[in-house]
């Protein structure tokens, strides 16, 4: 007479054997896609016991062009591609993609994140539409005056001159009131005006010329100047047409990757996520 002990031991040996069983029949003949296992059952990965990896996967990571295309003409196999994100200014190798007759898992790959320069590090800092300090401005401007030309609507301005108006800038404020009274009604307003002004003239626009990324090409980014008048005066610097200059780097990166790795896989612009 069998216990209860005993007849779980005997379903569980019956379960692993099926188990094994629907799992060798999956994998070998490939036309089953999930099995049948008891809830209680776990799941363990064989793979580190074994002589070798089933696959290769992983991700590799630099910031240089040509060590990023070394290793992708080293790796590539069919369906392998290359995505150049705008957005993140990173180039994507995605080397065990697959075919439409044979997906990869996607799960191999390698980055590239080219380095910001420190001029654009800086530029990034202060020109992205946040409120700061007259002198931290003046600072920025004096850090990185051989770079930086400064204007007035289209009148070029001295640097010194541009840096001594953002130190002594003054808020001025003004208040008028109006007042009718007739013999039926009355009516009052208010008017009031702050302006902001300096002594010497204020930039208007202020031309930023650097190297955004090691290994790229120079070009010239155009901050507004803008003033939030308060109790203290506050300054904003906002680069123009951002996403013009993000559009044409990430395609400087992509035609760089193209050079570097040849014909070995295709370069497309964009992103990629498996599902």
């Amino acid at each position: 007479m069998f216990d209860k002990s005993a007849i779980e031991a005997i379903n569980e040996g019956a379960g692993i054997y099926m188990a094994r069983e629907a799992i060798r029949v999956a994998l070998t003949e490939g036309n089953r896609g999930a099995v049948p296992l008891p809830n209680d059952f776990q799941l363990h990965d064989l793979e580190k016991f074994m002589p070798t990896r089933r696959r290769a996967r992983g991700l590799m990571e630099t910031s240089l062009v040509q060590d990023f295309a070394s290793y992708v003409s080293g790796n590539v196999v069919a369906g392998s591609t290359v995505f150049v994100s705008h957005k993140a200014m990173v180039a994507n190798a995605v080397l065990n993609l697959g075919t439409q007759d044979k997906p990869g898992h996607a799960d191999d790959r390698a980055q590239l994140k080219p380095d910001m320069t420190a001029a654009y590090t800086a530029l990034r800092q202060h020109a992205n539409g946040n409120a700061m300090e007259q002198a931290r401005v003046a600072e920025f401007l004096e850090d990185w005056s051989p770079m930086i030309e400064c204007f007035h609507e289209s009148e070029r301005l001295k640097i010194d001159k541009a840096i001594s108006a953002v130190r002594n800038i003054t808020i001025e404020g003004l208040r008028k009131v109006e007042a009718s009274e007739q013999q039926l009604s009355a009516s009052k307003s208010a008017f009031e005006s702050v302006t902001a002004s300096s002594k010497d003239t204020l930039p208007t626009f202020i031309y930023f010329k650097c190297v955004p990324y090691h290994g790229f090409n120079e070009r010239t980014f155009v901050m507004r100047l803008g003033i939030r008048t308060s109790d203290k005066p506050a300054i904003v610097l906002r680069i123009i047409n951002t996403e013009q200059h993000e559009e044409e780097m990430a395609q400087e990166l992509a035609e760089k990757v193209k050079q570097a790795i040849g014909d070995s896989c295709p370069v497309l612009i964009g992103d990629y996520t498996a599902k």
